[in-house]
């Protein structure tokens, strides 16, 4: 107690609680707003920060209250953290594999021409070596969730010119971080020196070769022994926020940027086999963190000295070499490719650009003026690219809603075929196979690396009018059962599936806004999915599912129940993709989810019983299935009184 009251002397707890819930109250008003007229919600939430920030209305004043400028940096710090955790857990360094050398080429230049041209520009501009280093190294990183976000809206992920850009943007954003490490490092010294260059360097390099070794034999195997040792499924969301937070600070020990040791962490935890269970246990965690440092970069921008000529005069110039300079990494690109969409999907800065100028500002590196032309450069090329993309887009894309494809016969082994061990298209399949060939894409991916070609074909055909027909639904099925999260990235890349299921489609696109900060071509999970399917192929983990599974008549049923619940997010979608993938048990389908839901809030009492709702059920197979479904769901003391329960229902018998 006296803790916490000496943290209340020293600070007026009462104001910095209150302007907490304005921030956040604001800036998800200002993300919503934006959102609904189509552009980025980040955007809407650094309008947010200047809007009650000291500029304008002044409601959030850090400069006439130190608790909260100690409160915007401390959860900004956070939440900046945490967006870093994230863009190393969504990003797959194997991307760079299946793009090939386009890819590295594209995000080398991409760095290299923006680096020395926004150098070349500050300079000038009258800045000192230091700063204008700086500046330049503000304009290399690209934001991929923009470009991902506008290309999934446009079921453009699975063409040749996506997969350049989003392999591109993950060296993009590899080099962007290093560069940022090195070059605050060189500027806060007193003087810059070859020492002071070659220590920086050697820091940084050991740094990521220590915990990139980590990342990849350490990790992943002890994140996994942990869940199998732990009682609690939190356990192990706990302990990826630890490793986070530890990685953080040995990045500080190193003398390197916080944010550096963050994002190696979600890599390594990237490659678990948990990563899916911690990312879902953090991501609340930064729904409120992350929003509260993109308002305080608004918070902290003065928007009169960001209207000043010369402020605005080097803006632009800015602006204008941002964008030459990732048009300029389009020429990276190898074969046959569409080099002006390409570097289109290279131009926003987004949240890599932002975090470069907040961290400039707090090291006394950028003024007031320089902090303001860099976030105006930043908001520019974020705002301009979804309109150029999609225009780019729609100009290239043809529609093909008849099958013009020539007749042909289908080659002895079928349309995809794996050959030394990578799977490839073999012939030109008729557009009418589309949704066929894309499941069975996603089932071999599982074990397969796949062919550009592959994708190739679906994004050739990305306008195709689909149809879901029933021999559709009995192939999915096989693939919730044998499939693997490298499924759903391959189905969700060819944009079939939300084409086919608009129910999904809708689904994807709110998933979508929500990875807003991420890459959003990832949003395609199916956590339960993939929960039943570990507890099927690892008996004993769960021994009454096991009982609850072994006992149904129509397994089959629990899955399409599980697919439902895990690929909608709204109840009348779900009952709409239920009768679309199987309307003869649609009913049954929905009775099952309906059920789940019911016993696991029974379980967490004390108003109802599991046992009273299940009293309440005339079929016990769809008591046994929606238990069994129940138990894969929930976690902790909830799942102990579900377990209980489904052995009392076994043993009824």
């Amino acid at each position: 107690m006296s803790m916490i009251a000496a943290t209340a002397g020293s600070y007026d707890l009462a104001l910095v609680l209150g302007n907490l819930l304005l921030i956040l109250v604001i800036a998800r008003v200002a993300a919503e707003l934006a959102e609904r007229v189509k552009v980025p919600p980040v955007l809407g939430e650094i309008v947010a920060g200047i809007l009650i920030g000291p500029s304008v209305l002044g409601w959030v004043d850090p400069i006439a209250h130190l608790e909260i400028a100690d409160m915007v940096l401390l959860i900004g710090e956070i939440g900046v953290i945490l967006l870093l955790f994230q863009v190393g857990l969504e990003m797959d360094l194997g991307e760079l594999k299946k793009v090939g050398r386009s890819a590295v080429q594209v995000g080398v230049i991409g760095v290299a021409a923006p680096f020395a041209l926004g150098l070349g520009v500050a300079s000038a501009f009258g800045e000192t070596g230091k700063i204008a280093l700086f500046i330049g190294a503000a304009l290399t990183a690209t934001s991929v969730g923009i470009t991902a976000r506008v290309l999934g809206d446009l079921r453009a992920l699975s063409t040749k010119e996506a997969r350049i850009v989003l392999g591109a943007a993950v060296a993009d954003d590899v080099l962007g971080l290093v560069i940022l490490t090195v070059v605050v490092k060189i500027v806060t010294e007193g003087t810059i020196g070859p020492g002071v260059v070659f220590e920086t360097i050697g820091l940084a390099v050991g740094f990521l070769l220590v915990t990139g070794l980590l990342s990849v034999f350490v990790i992943p195997k002890f994140l996994d022994r942990l869940h199998s040792l732990a009682k609690s499924s939190t356990t192990v969301v706990v302990a990826g926020f630890a490793l986070t937070v530890a990685f953080s600070l040995l990045a500080n020990q190193a003398k390197l940027a916080f944010i550096i040791g963050a994002f190696m962490a979600g890599l390594g935890i990237g490659r678990s086999a948990q990563h899916e269970r911690i990312a879902e246990g953090l991501n609340p965690l930064g729904n409120v963190f992350i929003p509260v440092f993109f308002a305080s970069i608004g918070i902290n921008a003065d928007l009169e000295a960001m209207f000043k000529p010369h402020v605005l005069a080097l803006a632009g110039c800015l602006t204008v070499v941002a964008v030459i300079g990732k048009l300029v990494s389009a020429f990276g690109v190898n074969g046959s490719a569409d080099r002006v969409l390409i570097g289109f999907g290279m131009i926003p800065r987004g949240e890599v650009g932002l975090i470069f100028a907040s961290i400039g500002l707090s090291k006394g590196v950028l003024d007031k003026d320089l902090y303001g032309a860099l976030l105006v450069m930043v908001l520019l090329t974020t705002l301009m690219t979804p309109p150029m993309l999609t225009a780019r887009l729609r100009r290239t894309g043809v529609a093909t809603d008849v099958d013009t494809t020539p007749i042909e016969h289908e080659p002895e082994g079928g349309w995809l075929q794996v050959r030394d061990d990578r799977m490839v298209l073999v012939g030109s399949p008729p557009v009418s196979l589309t949704v066929t060939l894309a499941l069975r894409a996603a089932e071999l991916s599982s074990i397969h690396s796949v062919d550009d070609g592959v994708f190739d074909w679906f994004g050739s055909h990305r306008t195709t009018r689909l149809e879901w027909r029933p021999a559709d639904t009995e192939q999915l099925l096989a693939l919730l059962r044998d499939g693997s999260p490298k499924s759903w990235r391959t189905l969700s890349t060819t944009g079939v599936i939300e084409r086919a299921l608009p129910e999904v489609g809708r689904s994807i696109d709110r998933r979508r806004v929500d990875a807003e900060h991420m890459d959003g071509s990832h949003v395609f999970h199916l956590p339960r999915v993939d929960r039943v399917r570990e507890l099927n192929g690892s008996p004993g983990i769960e021994p009454t599912f096991d009982r609850l599974y072994a006992s149904l008549e129509h397994p089959d049923l629990l899955t399409l129940a599980v697919f439902v619940s895990d690929a909608t997010d709204d109840g009348r979608d779900a009952v709409s993709l239920a009768e679309r993938l199987r309307r003869s048990d649609s009913r049954t389908v929905m009775r099952i989810l309906g059920l789940a839901d019911a016993v696991a809030l029974a379980a967490r009492g004390p108003d109802i019983s599991v046992d009273d709702v299940l009293a309440r059920v005339d079929d016990p197979q769809i008591a046994r299935a929606a238990m069994a479904l129940a138990l894969a769901s929930t976690v902790d003391t909830v799942h102990a009184a579900l377990d209980e329960a489904g052995r009392d229902l076994l043993d009824e018998d």
